[in-house]
């Protein structure tokens, strides 16, 4: 019987595991440290932002390549004792192997059978992948606009199957036929040819081809798209692959030469091993500019450190003490740069500035005296540039002519020479520029699909003017500006309709349109003001062409054809229009009774700190951003107070006369315009995925940086002697401690929830219809007020009395769903404005919340749900007084109805 024919037992080896695991610990330790170096060493100018010199690159370079190797030894072990399940615990092993030793004999018989692997990758594959994508294109717009989870999934995973039905049959039907032109290309080709297109390698060889074939064409086609993705981490992990091959011998000889030792000796070598990379990784880790430059300039630097420092997280709060993680206090888990902080309880919570006060004063809203040279009846026009960055402009000492227009309004009035965004994005800048509060505390109506709108509370500009007999006006061309997010409140006309001029790109992100409507905007601006010639307006005017994608006007100037160049173009062709609204101002003898702001929402990256687009981060590139208030009567001048977003509704309520609202976070720039610059600092938000939380404060000299999770750590620049911010200070002494403390302690303020002290009752308050409803140990629902009826449309406030058994638990929500006929769902849950993890045993809490019910509620009857939750975590509910279903209690219903 021949050796093939022999069925192999169960387990049956021929390399001891032990031997295997070494070589595949070898193997990724040499693979990982050597992928690691390629990283770094990519980004080694790039890194000297935080890691200046060249002793400090090279820290860099050995704490990623460290790293790295750490991750290899680790991926290697799982990997092959995964394989060594599947291959030595299992008859799929066993049948490899046979189909292996029968393949070796057929070849020699008849070569072109050994072809059967490499034709069904040249063709099944494709044939797969196609079947694939346009199984997506079918289903794509059936699943677009529906709104169940499970039935998308369901309907995707089976045009998922009925694509492989369907394409494995045919792929393999017509693989039989190129495998008879493989076997003929044998016959007839070199002999080493013939063998390597015979070798076992060859159809991985093939695959492998095919994919980066694939990619090729995706990069070719979608470059635009493909060049804002974070790639970084699959290039690294394609090296990686592509290193495995080489290192494989090196490593059997090393993990040979070390078996070929004593036992006792192996065993202490493999104990040390993984010990001595572990303490050298957090040796040369320990440096914070190391971890800030590996974080930023690696592909895979920041997620492994991530991975490996969960280790080292001994309160579980999410927060270590190494590697970046920031946590001051690595024993309690109500202690981390994320909480919240308990004002005057003696303990810094979040790590930062100490324990807060509530006994520290707001900053002032600053209103002061109008001059008597600004005309009493004045309008107002409000102009927004989408993705503007101040050092694009002439003004700013651009050298491209992109904004002559704007130039001469600039020379005509106040010119803020540190006017920044609060946030990065449109999304948070725009709610912020019209209510006048920072990003992330304006009120928003988050029943709205897709990014968040105004709730009913939030006071526009328009509303603010209105009781000063302005007329509010919008026009804007975006569908974030849509009317069901509400950012018309208080304006009598709104049009919208330019957005429908701005078109989404095909398997892009909101980051990239196409189309132009700056035209069509100064259009409509001048048609407002022509129709309320005899009124007091007010008007705010968005423009959106600089967003990219760039593109060329051919009416407009021209730079270029590179991307900035285009971007500039974009730019210019904007000011064209604006200044075709300016001298329609002039020539209807209304510029001189009209107070003029323009601003951009958010700057634009190409390429600085390796950032392209907007959206992710604070830098200047992505912040800064042109800010021009021309007063009609007040002489031009060039400001150095630094200004916010914010600024802009408190500074036209105080020109209209109106008094400081407790609703507003920034001041007035009055004195300002008015010729008195002051010292301040400008605060800055980011929030994004859940765990990415920024903070950042601007000053005339300094930009700092908190960096609050993922990865824990500050960035300092005199933006005054490097406004490209290309060294970071941190560390390095106190040339912005002022910045920095002003950041502490409103960072410490901003944590302290709105309505928080309000919250604790001195005692028991009455409850008309006690539920006594209790969800875990420690939390009890008093009482919930629900008003008995409501319009689609309107604004529900919900009253909530809890009592505090003992300590609230840490990082849980309130679950509140109200649930009407016809599956009509509305989400209202939300974190108490006094969190858990403040709550005392004996304490009482009460405060108001508010659900927007949606114009398309269907009416009928709504009951309200409530429990606890934390991430899928639920809290076990009771109540004696109402019905409870699955951990969620039906505490109060309400008639929706017209």
């Amino acid at each position: 019987m021949s050796d093939v024919s022999r069925y192999p037992e169960p387990g049956e080896v021929t390399r001891p595991v032990r031997a295997v695991l070494a070589h595949a610990a070898v193997v990724g330790l040499v693979v990982g440290a050597a992928a690691g170096a390629i990283d770094a060493v990519w980004s080694w100018r790039a890194a000297a932002q935080f890691a200046p010199g060249a002793l400090g690159r090279l820290r860099f370079v050995a704490f990623t390549s460290l790293l790295h190797a750490a991750a290899g030894l680790v991926a290697g072990v799982v990997i092959a004792a995964a394989l060594l399940v599947i291959v030595r615990g299992s008859r799929l092993g066993d049948l490899l192997r046979i189909a292996g030793r029968a393949h070796a004999a057929r070849r020699e018989r008849d070569p072109a059978t050994a072809l059967a692997a490499l034709a069904i990758a040249l063709v099944a594959l494709p044939c797969i992948a196609l079947a694939l994508v346009l199984a997506y294109r079918l289903a794509v717009p059936y699943l677009a606009a529906r709104k169940v989870p499970r039935l998308v999934v369901a309907v995707a995973m089976a045009a998922a199957v009925a694509a492989l039905v369907v394409a494995v049959p045919i792929g393999l039907v017509i693989a039989r036929g190129v495998e008879a032109a493989l076997a003929a290309l044998v016959r007839r080709a070199p002999p080493r040819i013939a063998t390597a297109i015979a070798s076992p390698v060859a159809p991985l060889v093939a695959g492998g081809a095919l994919l980066a074939l694939a990619v090729l064409a995706w990069l070719a086609r979608d470059w635009e798209t493909a060049r804002v993705l974070p790639l970084r981490g699959p290039a690294v992990g394609l090296v990686a692959l592509l290193l495995v091959a080489p290192a494989w011998r090196p490593a059997r000889y090393a993990s040979g030469w070390l078996a070929a030792h004593r036992p006792w000796v192996r065993r202490v070598a493999w104990a040390v091993l993984p010990v001595v990379v572990l303490i050298l990784v957090l040796a040369t880790g320990g440096s914070t500019n190391v971890m800030k430059a590996t974080s930023a300039y690696t592909g895979l630097g920041g997620p492994i450190a991530r991975t490996l420092r969960r280790g080292f997280d001994w309160d579980r709060d999410g927060y270590a003490r190494y590697l970046g993680g920031g946590d001051c206090d690595d024993g309690d888990p109500t202690v981390h740069p994320g909480a919240a902080e308990i004002p005057d309880d003696g303990i810094d919570q979040n790590c930062v500035g100490g324990d807060p006060t509530l006994k520290t004063p707001l900053e002032d809203t600053a209103f002061a005296p109008v001059p008597a040279a600004v005309p009493k009846d004045f309008r107002v026009l409000l102009v927004t540039i989408d993705t503007v960055r101040a050092d694009h402009f002439g003004a700013y000492g651009y050298a491209r002519k992109t904004t002559p227009n704007l130039d001469a309004l600039a020379a005509d009035g106040t010119l803020f020479e540190n006017g920044f965004a609060h946030a990065p994005s449109t999304r948070y800048s725009m709610p912020a520029i019209l209510t006048g509060r920072l990003p992330l505390d304006v009120r928003y109506d988050t029943s709205v699909e897709g990014w968040p709108g105004l709730a009913p509370a939030a006071v526009t500009i328009a509303e603010a003017l209105q009781p000063f007999g302005f007329i509010g006006g919008g026009i804007t061309n975006y569908w974030y500006f849509d009317r069901s997010r509400h950012m018309d409140q208080g304006m009598a006309s709104y049009d919208n309709e330019d957005a429908r001029l701005h078109m989404g790109v095909a398997g892009a992100g909101p980051e990239q349109t196409r189309g132009t409507s700056s035209r069509q905007q100064t259009d409509k601006a001048i048609a407002f003001v022509d129709a309320h010639a005899a009124d007091r307006w007010f008007l705010w005017v968005h423009y959106y062409d600089p967003h990219y994608a760039y593109e060329a006007h051919a009416d407009g100037p021209s730079f270029g054809s590179d991307r900035m160049a285009l971007y500039d173009g974009e730019i210019a062709f904007t000011d064209q229009q604006i200044g075709r609204l300016v001298d329609t101002l002039k020539a209807r003898g209304l510029y001189d009774r009209t107070v003029i702001v323009v601003t951009g929402d958010h700057g634009e990256g190409f390429g600085e700190h390796h950032v392209e687009l907007h959206g992710y981060h604070l830098y200047s590139a992505q912040t800064k951003v042109p800010l021009i208030v021309r007063v009609p009567g007040l002489p031009p001048r060039r400001a150095t107070t630094p200004a916010g977003h914010v600024d802009i509704l408190p500074t036209l309520v105080n020109l209209a006369g109106g008094s400081a609202s407790p609703e507003m976070m920034g001041s007035s720039l009055v004195s300002v315009v008015a010729g008195t610059d002051r010292p301040r600092v400008v605060f800055q938000q980011l929030s994004y995925e859940g765990n990415h939380e920024m903070r950042a404060g601007a000053d005339g000299r300094c930009h700092v940086i908190y960096n609050v999770s993922p990865d824990t750590s500050w960035e300092v620049y005199r933006t005054d002697r490097d406004p490209a911010e290309l060294a970071d200070l941190a560390g390095d002494g106190d040339e912005c401690v002022d910045t920095r403390r002003a950041i502490e302690r409103w960072y410490d303020r901003e944590t302290v929830p709105a309505g928080a002290v309000a919250a604790l009752l001195p005692g028991r308050p009455p409850i008309a219809n006690p539920l006594d409803a209790d969800f875990g140990p420690t939390v009890r629902l008093l009482g919930v007020e629900l008003p008995a009826r409501a319009t689609p449309g309107q604004a529900v406030t919900v009253t909530w009395t809890f009592e505090a058994r003992g300590p609230g638990p840490t990082g849980w929500k309130v679950f509140a769903h109200l649930e009407g006929p016809d599956h009509a769902f509305v989400n209202a849950d939300h974190v108490p404005p006094r969190p858990f993890e403040w709550w005392r045993a004996g304490q009482y809490i009460r405060y108001t919340t508010t659900v927007v019910i949606p114009r398309t509620a269907a009416p009928g009857a709504y009951s309200l749900s409530v429990g606890l939750f934390r991430g899928t975590q639920r809290a076990h509910a009771s109540a004696p007084h109402a019905p409870v279903a699955g951990d969620a209690v039906t505490v109060a219903t309400m008639q929706v109805g017209p």
